[in-house]
């Protein structure tokens, strides 16, 4: 599955950001901490809407990963894998599937 890639997107990201004399734009914005990191989440997101508002289905699919790049570095800054994080959806998704039946 292509999703695969996440992973080791993610092990990109922690490379990126451990090596301190990087130049990556990684590091950059670990440099600027949680408040550049959560600026680009933001500006991403916005993005995200605007294309999907002007129905542009290219670009919501580029500003997409731009958006969840910028949340995987916003969660490995913050110690946070995105394991958790799909731990959390399913946890809500049993605890409605149980509510329903």
């Amino acid at each position: 599955m292509v999703c695969e890639f996440l992973d080791e997107l993610q092990g990109i990201i922690d490379d990126r950001i451990r090596h301190e004399d990087s130049g990556s734009y990684t590091r950059r914005l670990a440099d600027g901490g949680v408040d550049l990191i959560s600026k680009k989440v933001g500006e991403e997101a916005v993005e995200v809407v605007v294309a999907a508002m002007r129905g542009d289905r290219g670009w919501v699919i580029r500003e997409t990963a731009d958006l969840m790049y910028h949340v995987l570095v916003l969660l490995r800054f913050m110690d946070i894998k995105f394991d958790d994080v799909c731990k959390e959806l399913i946890s809500r998704h049993m605890a409605r599937v149980g509510a329903n039946g």
